[in-house]
Parts: structure tokens; sequence; C-alpha cells
């Protein structure tokens, strides 16, 4: 376990173990600009800026420090159920045949939705929502459409 030095307002304070700056990142008494130091360290530096901090930043606070660590991405499902959905809402209106790509647009919605839940740096929520509800309005009232036109159809047979 390393023993930390940090500064607040100029005055050194520490050392400190792990789990205390853990503890005082937390609680917001230290942030990423905070300067640390420990044995084996040339010179003092921002607390982001160190390999072992980086990543506590991100999952403390969950969103990245400017400048340092991952950005976040937006999920490929997302953009994909987004685009097919709109896709699908014009294909119903111009073709009747929404559900050609209404489907993949649920899927990917779903997919992606899956993902973000699981990876912390993805963005996209609301392209796939919006491609869920997209896909599923189409597939909708492409089915009832079948339906109308089906029952049409058996009542014009003799």
């Amino acid at each position: 376990m390393a023993t930390w030095h940090y500064t607040i307002d100029g005055a050194q304070h520490g050392p400190v173990g792990d789990e205390e700056m853990r503890a005082m990142l937390a609680s917001g008494m230290i942030n990423g600009s905070t300067n640390i130091w420990r044995e084996g360290m040339e010179t003092w530096r921002p607390l982001a800026q160190h390999p072992d901090w980086m990543n506590q930043l991100t999952s403390i606070h969950g969103t990245p420090v400017p400048g340092y660590g991952p950005v976040p991405q937006t999920n490929g499902f997302a953009i994909s159920s987004l685009v097919c959905g709109l896709v699908s809402i014009a294909m119903l209106l111009t073709c009747w045949l929404g559900i050609v790509t209404g489907i993949p647009a649920v899927i990917c919605g779903h997919m992606a939705l899956s993902q973000m839940k699981q990876m912390t740096f993805q963005q996209g929520r609301g392209m796939a929502i919006t491609g869920l509800i997209t896909g599923y309005l189409s597939i909708g009232a492409t089915v009832a459409l079948a339906v109308v036109v089906g029952v049409m159809v058996l009542k014009q047979s003799p």
C-alpha cells in the first residue's frame, strides 16, 4: 500500500493510504487538480495526471476529468437503432414496409441499452430509446395495416 502526500491551499498533508485518498476523493475534499506525491515520484503533480488515480477519478465521480482519462464514446448500436428507426418510419409512410428496418431498430436499441448499462463511458441512450420507439411504432403500424388489408381481401373474396 502506497502512502501519499497531498496539498490543500498550498499546505502539505499526509502521509495517507490509498483508502483514505479514495474517501477524500469521494467526499470532494481533494480532486483531480490536487497535487500529490509519494516516495519514488520525482515531483508533485496533479492527482488526475497520476496513472494510479485517473481511473479512480472517473469511477468515483462517474464522469471523466476533462483532458484526462477516457472520453465517452457514442454506442454504435444506439446510432444504428436511431437510423433504422427513422428509416422504418419513412418506409412505412412510402411503401408500407416499415417492419423491414423496424425490427433491426428494436434489436439494436435493446443491445445498445444493455451495453450502456455494462460500460461506463458510453453515451447514446436517447438515440437508442428513439430508435426503439420508432421501431416499435413502425412494426405495430405495419402489422395493423397487414390486418386491415387482410380483412379487406377476405371481405372481397366470394
